[in-house]
């Protein structure tokens, strides 16, 4: 048991993702100013319909990008490996919690090679589905199941579930789950763009908008 500063933020980090934060309130200027002094990292956890995440993940302060006169701080910063808050700790003018490592279940040798390649196809198809991410940015092959959440297009409590399964073979398959439930509807929303654009009677129908989950 370990007791750490906590950051509740309505995002969800992933270990080895880099996140660059703005820190503005009084309360986390102090604890970011603690955490370079000792040279120790803060926990991120969610912030989802008024209730703090449980499970968040480990971070480092990767590097002050600005500090400012007033105490702010533009930092990068990583996530290092998830945790499990067994309680809280409000002594100070932030959280602070008591906290284990939440690591993956053992299993026996893995066998989700096939299954990894599966959601990497699935993956590439969604992508091509996607004009907007295509023609905006390129997006890397993932390497395992926590680079998938980040552009597979969940909402915030979907990411907070996959930061809480405990091994990849089920995190793969939550995520395999979701890709075939958005991927017809992205299909036919481009089909339906793409008679808008190409068909003059219906280039005065308004933008079709959907919810993928």
């Amino acid at each position: 048991m370990k007791l750490i500063p906590l950051f509740p933020l309505q995002i969800v980090v992933f270990p080895n993702q880099i996140i660059p934060l703005h820190i503005f309130e009084e309360r986390y200027k102090k604890m970011i100013s603690e955490c370079l002094k000792k040279d120790q990292p803060f926990g991120i956890v969610s912030y989802i319909d008024k209730k703090i995440s449980s499970v968040g993940c480990l971070c480092s302060i990767e590097k002050v990008h600005k500090s400012y006169s007033d105490g702010k701080y533009d930092i990068v910063c990583r996530g290092i490996d998830r945790f499990l808050t067994h309680s809280y700790n409000s002594n100070d003018v932030y959280l602070k919690g008591n906290v284990t490592l939440f690591h993956d279940e053992e299993l026996p040798p893995a066998t989700e090679s096939h299954l990894f390649n599966d959601v990497l196809k699935k993956f590439k198809k969604l992508l091509q589905a996607s004009i907007t991410i295509l023609e905006d940015t390129e997006v890397a092959d993932p390497a395992n199941s926590f680079e998938f959440g980040h552009s597979v297009g969940f909402d915030l409590a979907q990411k907070q579930n996959l930061l809480e399964i405990k091994t990849e073979q089920e995190r793969l398959k939550f995520i395999s789950k979701h890709i075939d439930s958005v991927l017809p509807k992205m299909k036919a929303a481009e089909e339906i763009k793409s008679r808008i654009r190409n068909n003059g009677h219906f280039r005065q129908f308004p933008p079709i908008t959907f919810n993928p989950d």
